[in-house]
């Protein structure tokens, strides 16, 4: 899921501060982006964000200053006038006139520089930087919390109208043997009527008897049920779903194929289809679930 989270700590004139986001990814990415002065605490930052976080492209980004005092400013006197005479050297060349001046060569790599940050103590300066990344974590989690219980509401309606399906393909199942005998018979008349031939009753029952049992889909609609049921305990339940209703969405899947596939039936088939469209759309919001 998508989120963002700000925290910083301030003490003894130094001012750490991380910046947390993520964007919807199916496993776990890390980028981190973080000053020399931090690089100590890479390995921390990391464990702290994984232990938080499951799923998702996460950015982490810190940086550490001194609010209360000005930087201490350094000027390379010895390169500003290198600087200087190549580029006079290069107007000669050209014919025109050097308009060198100060503010163009403080601005050149090297000639200004300075340092606003003290050095950090490795102990002390750790539990500040351990603190601004709770904070920001703490919010991170806070707006990605908010948009999960959005995107839940939605999954569950979604399986709501999943199970009115299979209710309806219940219903269509019950008199099925019954349809198929009749289609049957409709089919044999039709073929025999300028011919005099009698219909042996027990064969007709075989060949019906047959179909029920290759069109029987009982087994599947419970399995269905279940993993449906299973789905919502999920949701219900909290915490990281993701991988889980990826697996019982997969299983659905394997269920409605089988009963579009066992069930010849113009009727149960449009519903399978329809099934299979709303369980698509459920497990796209599921990629953007933790």
């Amino acid at each position: 899921m998508s989120g963002y989270g700000r925290g910083v700590a301030e003490g003894e004139g130094l001012q750490i501060s991380f910046e947390l986001r993520s964007v919807n990814h199916r496993f776990f990415r890390l980028g981190l982006r973080l000053p020399a002065g931090l690089s100590f605490f890479e390995t921390t930052a990391r464990q702290l964000i994984s232990d938080r976080v499951q799923r998702g492209k996460v950015d982490l980004t810190g940086t550490i200053r001194c609010p209360s005092s000005l930087p201490d400013v350094q000027i390379n006197e010895e390169l500003a006038a290198r600087y200087a005479e190549s580029l006079a050297t290069l107007a000669g060349d050209l014919g025109i006139e050097p308009g060198i001046d100060l503010a163009m060569l403080a601005d050149l790599p090297g000639v200004v520089s300075g340092q606003s940050t003290r050095a950090l103590d490795l102990h002390q300066d750790k539990a500040r930087a351990e603190e601004a990344l709770s904070d920001a974590l703490d919010e991170f989690e806070a707006m990605r919390t908010a948009e999960g219980v959005h995107l839940a509401d939605d999954m569950k309606q979604r399986f709501e109208v999943v199970t009115s399906m299979v209710r309806r393909i219940e219903e269509l199942t019950v008199d099925l043997p019954q349809r198929y005998r009749d289609l049957l018979l409709k089919r044999i008349e039709s073929l025999v009527e300028d011919v005099s031939v009698e219909l042996d009753p027990g064969r007709l029952a075989q060949e019906v008897a047959h179909f029920a049992d290759r069109c029987d889909i009982a087994e599947e609609l419970v399995r269905l049920r279940s993993h449906i049921h299973k789905a919502a305990g999920q949701l219900d339940n909290g915490g990281p779903v993701g991988r889980p209703l990826e697996f019982l969405l997969q299983e659905m899947h394997r269920e409605i194929n089988t009963i579009g596939a066992k069930a010849k039936v113009a009727e149960i088939g449009d519903i399978v289809v329809d099934v299979k469209c709303e369980l698509e759309r459920i497990r796209e919001q599921v990629q953007n679930v933790e």
